[in-house]
């Protein structure tokens, strides 16, 4: 077993994770040959093999997961461990790493960090954006402590901490007719100019669909990655876009723009999670700031 050390493991777990021998070389600064021949030495002790090896790069066989999950299992104790420790060192600093998608950052910051950072100043936090599939991707291969989404597949992988229902709204200008109404139907909205997130995002993909069962033709003006982007495009009043009512919030109440309910069931039972990975046993800093989001951020309240 002198064949899995956590070197030998730290390195396997970059070249799952970058699906490139030189990618995850380039992460750690070493060798490609180096990381080649471990991993090669490797599956020869160990009579399997690990990695399929394509012209795009390698993924992980059958065997190659186990030996994932153990690698970032190992991982996640030494995480804990430390944690742990650091509770009896002076001046510890402790950091929690999320990601999350763009619309949940007003939300994180006001009503979540702001206070959080106040009451725990030795707590630090590494925050990034991703898409929906990209965040949860993350979480589940240890890069990321949390994952804050909307509307994400459910998977044996993670595990929800907090779940609250947001429906998707119609986003429209102030001055649009629309705007005002309790609800419209998504026929009425696609009348107009649309800007949407793109591909990467759950929202979309809502969309899409219940566009589709109904019969309707989705013909997108913008597509972007950048929900700022979104709403600068309707508050400029050039049309329409899709978002839950927490994301586009502080727009509304300045006036900017206006969120209006969508009369879609489909579009009603989607939900905001927390979450982190499955069967990980979390560190008290992660626990602390997952509790602390849970009970704070407007995405999780009902």
């Amino acid at each position: 077993m002198d064949a899995l050390d956590s070197r030998f493991l730290r390195e396997f777990l970059a070249v799952a994770q970058e699906g490139s021998i030189r990618r995850a070389a380039e992460r750690l600064n070493v060798v490609p040959s180096a990381i080649s021949r471990k991993i090669s030495e490797a599956e020869a002790r160990l009579g399997v093999t690990l990695f399929e090896r394509s012209s795009k790069g390698v993924t992980v066989t059958a065997a190659g997961e186990l030996l994932r999950e153990h690698a970032l299992h190992l991982q996640d104790e030494q995480t804990f461990l430390l944690d742990q420790i650091g509770r009896y060192r002076s001046g510890r600093m402790q950091t929690v790493r999320i990601a999350l998608g763009e619309g949940f950052t007003v939300d994180l910051m006001e009503n979540g960090l702001a206070e959080l950072g106040r009451l725990q100043p030795d707590l630090r936090f590494s925050i990034d954006h991703a898409g929906t599939e990209e965040l949860q991707r993350r979480v589940i291969e240890g890069v990321a402590d949390i994952g804050i989404a909307y509307n994400p597949v459910v998977t044996e992988a993670t595990r929800s901490l907090a779940v609250g229902r947001q429906p998707l709204c119609a986003v429209v200008p102030a001055d649009s007719p629309l705007a005002g109404r309790q609800r419209v139907a998504l026929a009425e909205v696609l009348t107009h100019p649309v800007a949407m997130l793109d591909t990467r995002h759950a929202v979309r993909h809502l969309v899409g669909q219940v566009a589709a069962e109904r019969g309707l033709a989705l013909r997108v003006q913008v597509e972007t990655a950048s929900i700022a982007l979104l709403l600068r495009y309707v508050s400029a009043g050039m049309g329409v876009t899709f978002l839950p009512r927490f994301s586009a919030s502080s727009q509304a109440d300045r006036g900017d723009l206006s969120v209006v309910e969508l009369d879609e069931p489909a579009l009603h039972r989607v939900s905001s999670h927390l979450m982190v990975r499955a069967r990980r046993r979390l560190p008290k800093s992660v626990e602390l700031v997952a509790s602390f989001l849970s009970d704070r951020m407007v995405a999780f309240r009902a």
